[in-house]
Protein backbone atom coordinates (compact mmCIF):
# COMPACT_ATOMS: atom_id res chain seq x y z
CA UNK A 1 0.00 0.00 0.00
CA UNK A 2 1.35 3.42 -0.95
CA UNK A 3 2.11 5.73 1.98
CA UNK A 4 -0.49 8.38 2.69
CA UNK A 5 0.45 11.67 1.08
CA UNK A 6 1.22 14.43 3.57
CA UNK A 7 -0.78 17.55 2.78
CA UNK A 8 0.61 20.91 3.81
CA UNK A 9 -1.63 22.68 6.35
CA UNK A 10 -3.19 26.01 5.45
CA UNK A 11 -1.96 27.85 8.56
CA UNK A 12 0.98 27.72 10.94
CA UNK A 13 0.60 27.95 14.71
CA UNK A 14 0.56 31.76 14.62
CA UNK A 15 -2.30 31.77 12.17
CA UNK A 16 -0.19 32.84 9.20
CA UNK A 17 -1.23 31.49 5.82
CA UNK A 18 1.18 28.87 4.44
CA UNK A 19 -0.31 28.58 0.98
CA UNK A 20 1.89 30.13 -1.72
CA UNK A 21 0.57 32.97 -3.84
CA UNK A 22 1.73 32.57 -7.42
CA UNK A 23 1.20 35.00 -10.26
CA UNK A 24 0.95 38.08 -8.04
CA UNK A 25 3.50 40.93 -8.06
CA UNK A 26 5.70 41.00 -4.99
CA UNK A 27 5.03 43.64 -2.36
CA UNK A 28 7.79 46.21 -2.81
CA UNK A 29 8.47 49.88 -2.21
CA UNK A 30 7.32 50.52 -5.74
CA UNK A 31 3.81 49.10 -5.58
CA UNK A 32 2.89 49.19 -1.87
CA UNK A 33 5.39 51.39 -0.06
CA UNK A 34 3.49 52.05 3.18
CA UNK A 35 2.52 48.42 3.75
CA UNK A 36 6.04 47.25 2.92
CA UNK A 37 7.66 49.69 5.37
CA UNK A 38 5.20 48.76 8.13
CA UNK A 39 5.38 44.99 7.73
CA UNK A 40 8.93 44.21 6.56
CA UNK A 41 11.23 42.69 9.18
CA UNK A 42 13.45 44.97 11.25
CA UNK A 43 16.68 43.69 9.60
CA UNK A 44 15.27 44.48 6.14
CA UNK A 45 14.15 47.95 7.22
CA UNK A 46 17.50 48.78 8.83
CA UNK A 47 19.42 47.49 5.82
CA UNK A 48 17.12 49.45 3.49
CA UNK A 49 17.65 52.77 5.28
CA UNK A 50 21.38 52.15 5.68
CA UNK A 51 21.69 51.46 1.95
CA UNK A 52 19.56 54.52 1.15
CA UNK A 53 21.74 56.74 3.34
CA UNK A 54 25.03 55.44 1.96
CA UNK A 55 23.74 55.47 -1.62
CA UNK A 56 22.44 59.04 -1.38
CA UNK A 57 25.76 60.28 -0.04
CA UNK A 58 27.65 58.46 -2.79
CA UNK A 59 25.46 60.07 -5.46
CA UNK A 60 25.92 63.59 -4.12
CA UNK A 61 29.65 63.06 -3.57
CA UNK A 62 29.92 61.91 -7.18
CA UNK A 63 27.96 64.95 -8.40
CA UNK A 64 30.20 67.32 -6.43
CA UNK A 65 33.33 65.51 -7.66
CA UNK A 66 32.39 65.36 -11.35
CA UNK A 67 30.95 68.89 -11.44
CA UNK A 68 34.17 70.30 -10.01
CA UNK A 69 32.43 71.99 -7.08
CA UNK A 70 34.87 73.64 -4.71
CA UNK A 71 34.89 72.28 -1.17
CA UNK A 72 37.28 73.82 1.31
CA UNK A 73 40.06 71.40 2.37
CA UNK A 74 38.73 68.61 0.08
CA UNK A 75 41.57 66.85 -1.74
CA UNK A 76 40.05 63.46 -2.68
CA UNK A 77 36.77 61.76 -3.51
CA UNK A 78 36.63 60.48 0.09
CA UNK A 79 36.61 64.09 1.31
CA UNK A 80 33.64 64.83 -0.96
CA UNK A 81 31.85 61.79 0.43
CA UNK A 82 32.45 62.82 4.05
CA UNK A 83 31.30 66.34 3.20
CA UNK A 84 28.09 64.85 1.77
CA UNK A 85 27.56 62.83 4.97
CA UNK A 86 27.97 65.95 7.10
CA UNK A 87 25.54 67.86 4.88
CA UNK A 88 22.85 65.17 4.74
CA UNK A 89 23.04 64.61 8.48
CA UNK A 90 23.21 68.39 9.21
CA UNK A 91 26.44 67.91 11.19
CA UNK A 92 28.75 70.54 9.72
CA UNK A 93 32.06 70.32 11.60
CA UNK A 94 33.44 73.32 9.71
CA UNK A 95 36.57 71.67 8.29
CA UNK A 96 34.85 70.88 4.98
CA UNK A 97 32.65 73.66 3.60
CA UNK A 98 31.19 74.78 0.24
CA UNK A 99 33.41 77.36 -1.44
CA UNK A 100 31.57 78.38 -4.63
CA UNK A 101 28.05 78.89 -6.00
CA UNK A 102 27.80 75.41 -7.52
CA UNK A 103 28.68 73.69 -4.28
CA UNK A 104 26.14 75.85 -2.40
CA UNK A 105 23.39 74.89 -4.88
CA UNK A 106 24.17 71.19 -4.55
CA UNK A 107 24.31 71.49 -0.77
CA UNK A 108 20.89 73.19 -0.77
CA UNK A 109 19.36 70.34 -2.78
CA UNK A 110 21.02 67.71 -0.61
CA UNK A 111 19.88 69.43 2.60
CA UNK A 112 16.29 69.46 1.39
CA UNK A 113 16.52 65.77 0.49
CA UNK A 114 18.09 65.06 3.87
CA UNK A 115 15.13 66.64 5.68
CA UNK A 116 12.76 64.41 3.74
CA UNK A 117 14.83 61.28 4.41
CA UNK A 118 15.02 62.08 8.13
CA UNK A 119 11.26 62.64 8.28
CA UNK A 120 10.64 59.34 6.45
CA UNK A 121 12.88 57.32 8.76
CA UNK A 122 11.44 58.98 11.87
CA UNK A 123 7.88 58.34 10.74
CA UNK A 124 8.50 54.68 9.90
CA UNK A 125 10.31 53.99 13.17
CA UNK A 126 7.63 55.77 15.22
CA UNK A 127 4.79 53.96 13.43
CA UNK A 128 6.41 50.56 13.96
CA UNK A 129 7.17 51.19 17.64
CA UNK A 130 3.74 52.72 18.26
CA UNK A 131 1.89 49.67 16.92
CA UNK A 132 0.51 47.83 19.93
CA UNK A 133 0.60 44.06 20.14
CA UNK A 134 -0.80 41.41 22.45
CA UNK A 135 1.43 39.05 24.41
CA UNK A 136 -1.05 36.23 24.77
CA UNK A 137 0.36 32.72 25.12
CA UNK A 138 -1.77 29.89 23.70
CA UNK A 139 -1.48 26.30 24.82
CA UNK A 140 0.31 24.29 22.15
CA UNK A 141 -2.36 21.60 22.33
CA UNK A 142 -6.14 21.54 22.48
CA UNK A 143 -7.94 18.71 24.26
CA UNK A 144 -11.21 16.92 23.65
CA UNK A 145 -12.83 15.04 26.51
CA UNK A 146 -16.10 14.81 28.38
CA UNK A 147 -16.69 17.96 30.41
CA UNK A 148 -19.87 18.54 32.38
CA UNK A 149 -21.35 15.47 30.73
CA UNK A 150 -20.65 16.45 27.10
CA UNK A 151 -17.65 16.05 24.76
CA UNK A 152 -15.89 19.42 24.72
CA UNK A 153 -13.02 20.98 22.82
CA UNK A 154 -10.78 23.04 25.10
CA UNK A 155 -7.64 25.13 24.87
CA UNK A 156 -6.30 27.82 27.13
CA UNK A 157 -4.50 31.13 27.04
CA UNK A 158 -2.35 33.14 29.43
CA UNK A 159 -1.67 36.87 29.55
CA UNK A 160 2.13 37.32 29.47
CA UNK A 161 1.96 40.97 30.54
CA UNK A 162 1.33 42.34 34.02
CA UNK A 163 -1.31 44.68 32.61
CA UNK A 164 -4.85 43.42 32.18
CA UNK A 165 -6.81 43.21 28.94
CA UNK A 166 -10.34 44.56 29.30
CA UNK A 167 -13.31 43.60 27.14
CA UNK A 168 -11.35 40.60 25.88
CA UNK A 169 -13.06 38.68 23.10
CA UNK A 170 -12.12 35.32 21.61
CA UNK A 171 -13.66 33.69 18.54
CA UNK A 172 -13.00 30.17 17.27
CA UNK A 173 -13.52 28.74 13.79
CA UNK A 174 -13.11 25.40 12.05
CA UNK A 175 -11.50 25.58 8.61
CA UNK A 176 -11.45 22.40 6.50
CA UNK A 177 -11.77 21.04 2.99
CA UNK A 178 -15.22 19.74 2.11
CA UNK A 179 -16.81 18.10 -0.91
CA UNK A 180 -20.30 19.31 -1.82
CA UNK A 181 -23.09 17.10 -3.12
CA UNK A 182 -22.29 18.22 -6.67
CA UNK A 183 -18.66 17.13 -6.34
CA UNK A 184 -17.21 20.61 -5.90
CA UNK A 185 -14.32 20.80 -3.43
CA UNK A 186 -13.87 23.94 -1.38
CA UNK A 187 -12.41 25.26 1.84
CA UNK A 188 -15.15 26.09 4.35
CA UNK A 189 -15.03 28.01 7.60
CA UNK A 190 -17.50 27.16 10.38
CA UNK A 191 -18.14 29.15 13.54
CA UNK A 192 -17.61 27.21 16.76
CA UNK A 193 -19.97 28.35 19.49
CA UNK A 194 -18.27 28.97 22.85
CA UNK A 195 -19.60 28.67 26.36
CA UNK A 196 -18.10 32.10 27.00
CA UNK A 197 -16.47 34.20 24.32
CA UNK A 198 -15.87 37.41 26.28
CA UNK A 199 -14.17 38.34 29.52
CA UNK A 200 -14.42 41.73 31.27
CA UNK A 201 -10.84 41.44 32.54
CA UNK A 202 -8.25 39.01 31.17
CA UNK A 203 -5.33 39.21 33.57
CA UNK A 204 -4.11 35.65 34.17
CA UNK A 205 -5.40 32.64 32.21
CA UNK A 206 -8.50 31.70 30.26
CA UNK A 207 -9.75 28.25 29.25
CA UNK A 208 -11.99 28.32 26.18
CA UNK A 209 -14.73 25.69 25.83
CA UNK A 210 -16.63 24.53 22.75
CA UNK A 211 -19.29 21.91 23.45
CA UNK A 212 -19.39 19.26 20.70
CA UNK A 213 -23.12 18.68 20.47
CA UNK A 214 -25.35 17.78 17.51
CA UNK A 215 -25.14 21.36 16.19
CA UNK A 216 -21.34 21.47 16.30
CA UNK A 217 -19.32 21.05 13.07
CA UNK A 218 -17.10 18.74 15.12
CA UNK A 219 -19.95 16.37 15.99
CA UNK A 220 -18.85 12.76 15.55
CA UNK A 221 -15.17 13.65 15.40
CA UNK A 222 -12.73 10.89 16.37
CA UNK A 223 -8.98 10.50 16.43
CA UNK A 224 -9.25 8.41 13.26
CA UNK A 225 -11.27 10.99 11.32
CA UNK A 226 -9.73 14.19 12.61
CA UNK A 227 -7.28 14.54 9.73
CA UNK A 228 -10.03 14.37 7.09
CA UNK A 229 -10.19 17.65 5.19
CA UNK A 230 -6.89 18.99 6.61
CA UNK A 231 -8.68 20.92 9.36
CA UNK A 232 -7.45 23.91 11.33
CA UNK A 233 -8.95 25.34 14.49
CA UNK A 234 -8.51 29.10 14.04
CA UNK A 235 -8.53 31.39 17.07
CA UNK A 236 -8.74 35.18 17.01
CA UNK A 237 -8.36 37.33 20.10
CA UNK A 238 -8.83 41.03 20.68
CA UNK A 239 -9.19 43.40 23.60
CA UNK A 240 -8.06 46.71 25.07
CA UNK A 241 -4.83 47.13 27.02
CA UNK A 242 -5.91 48.89 30.21
CA UNK A 243 -2.64 50.85 30.50
CA UNK A 244 -2.25 51.91 26.87
CA UNK A 245 -6.03 52.28 26.27
CA UNK A 246 -5.51 50.88 22.78
CA UNK A 247 -6.85 47.84 20.96
CA UNK A 248 -4.67 44.76 20.70
CA UNK A 249 -5.21 41.54 18.81
CA UNK A 250 -3.55 38.23 18.03
CA UNK A 251 -4.38 34.83 16.53
CA UNK A 252 -3.47 31.19 16.73
CA UNK A 253 -4.16 28.00 14.76
CA UNK A 254 -4.29 24.35 15.78
CA UNK A 255 -3.67 21.50 13.35
CA UNK A 256 -5.17 18.03 13.69
CA UNK A 257 -1.95 16.77 15.29
CA UNK A 258 -2.29 19.42 18.03
CA UNK A 259 -5.61 18.03 19.29
CA UNK A 260 -5.34 15.51 22.12
CA UNK A 261 -8.19 13.10 22.88
CA UNK A 262 -9.05 11.65 26.27
CA UNK A 263 -6.82 13.90 28.39
CA UNK A 264 -7.38 17.09 30.34
CA UNK A 265 -5.28 20.11 31.24
CA UNK A 266 -3.53 20.14 34.60
CA UNK A 267 -4.27 22.93 37.03
CA UNK A 268 -1.95 25.93 36.70
CA UNK A 269 -3.27 27.99 39.62
CA UNK A 270 -1.40 26.98 42.78
CA UNK A 271 -0.92 28.17 46.35
CA UNK A 272 2.47 28.47 48.03
CA UNK A 273 2.17 26.28 51.17
CA UNK A 274 4.51 28.37 53.31
CA UNK A 275 3.11 31.82 52.51
CA UNK A 276 -0.36 31.18 51.16
CA UNK A 277 0.47 33.20 48.03
CA UNK A 278 -1.45 32.11 44.95
CA UNK A 279 0.38 32.03 41.62
CA UNK A 280 -0.04 31.12 37.96
CA UNK A 281 2.40 28.48 36.67
CA UNK A 282 2.65 29.36 32.97
CA UNK A 283 5.33 26.69 32.47
CA UNK A 284 2.58 24.08 32.75
CA UNK A 285 0.19 25.75 30.31
CA UNK A 286 0.63 22.88 27.82
CA UNK A 287 0.62 20.01 30.32
CA UNK A 288 -2.17 17.45 30.24
CA UNK A 289 -3.02 14.43 32.37
CA UNK A 290 -5.10 11.24 31.93
CA UNK A 291 -8.79 11.42 32.69
CA UNK A 292 -10.28 9.62 35.68
CA UNK A 293 -11.71 6.21 34.79
CA UNK A 294 -15.27 7.52 35.08
CA UNK A 295 -14.69 9.98 32.24
CA UNK A 296 -15.70 9.36 28.66
CA UNK A 297 -13.32 6.89 27.01
CA UNK A 298 -11.79 8.45 23.92
CA UNK A 299 -8.63 7.60 21.89
CA UNK A 300 -5.49 9.02 23.47
CA UNK A 301 -4.25 11.24 20.65
CA UNK A 302 -4.84 12.08 17.03
CA UNK A 303 -2.49 10.39 14.61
Amino acid sequence: MAPKRTVQPFFDARGRLLIERRGLPATTLGNDAYHFLRTASWPRILLLFAALFVGTNLVFALVLWLAGAEITNATSFADYYWFSVQTLATIGYGVLAPADTLSHVIVTIESLLGLGLTALMTGVFFARFATTSARVIFSQVAVIHEFDGKPTLMFRMANARSTAIVEATVRVYLSRDEVLSGGERLRRIHDLALRRGTSPIFALSWTVYHVIDEASPLHGLTAASITDGTPNILVTFQGIDDRLASSIHTRYAYEARDIVFGRRFVDIIHTEPATGVRYLDVDRLNDTEPLPERALALPERAA
